[in-house]
């Protein structure tokens, strides 16, 4: 544990942190608020366009928020040198920890619900695509309560995201 306690340990942490979140609560926000609009008002070329763009962001998202919360944890063991009762005996403990739960919430809805519901989509996609007609009502329903779930998915993300932030951003004056 005395590793955690050097300066330069502890500068590099926060570095790989603070860009992680960045990078994580930044492109949470341009995905939702800005590409998926655009994707679906320009329709068969935004569908074209996320078969190849999806995979790639999943990929770097997962490495970028895997970055994050190991870096965050380290930071947060650091704590624990001076005993686990900072958590919950200063306002900056209560926020780090608000805003870890928050963040590892996020970490674990993009880890299993986004992933899988792409996949899901995708998968229907291609079938809906390869019938040579046009797709059967139960598929465009099914396709439409994946992408509406999907969607309350991506913004309760955005949500836990932010909570993240403002805790983590505020909790050094608390």
């Amino acid at each position: 544990m005395n590793i955690l306690l050097n300066l330069y340990v502890i500068l590099v942490l926060r570095i790989a942190h603070i860009a992680g979140g960045v990078l994580w609560v930044g492109s949470a926000i341009l995905y939702l608020l800005v590409l998926i609009p655009a994707v679906r008002s320009s329709e068969s070329a935004g569908q074209k366009f996320m078969q190849n763009f999806g995979p790639r962001f999943g990929k770097m998202m997962g490495l970028v928020t895997t970055v994050t919360v190991l870096s965050g944890a380290l930071l947060y063991a650091r704590f624990f040198s001076g005993g686990i009762s900072f958590i919950w005996t200063t306002g900056a403990g209560a926020a780090f920890t608000v805003g870890a739960l928050a963040a590892l919430a996020s970490y674990v809805i993009g880890s299993t619900v986004f992933g899988k519901t792409q996949e899901k989509i995708g998968a229907l996609g291609a079938a809906m695509a390869g019938a040579g007609g046009p797709p059967k009502p139960e598929q465009v329903s099914e396709m439409n309560r994946l992408q509406s779930f999907l969607m309350k998915a991506y913004q309760f993300d955005l949500v836990l995201l932010v909570v993240a932030m403002v805790a983590m951003a505020v909790a050094r004056y608390l």
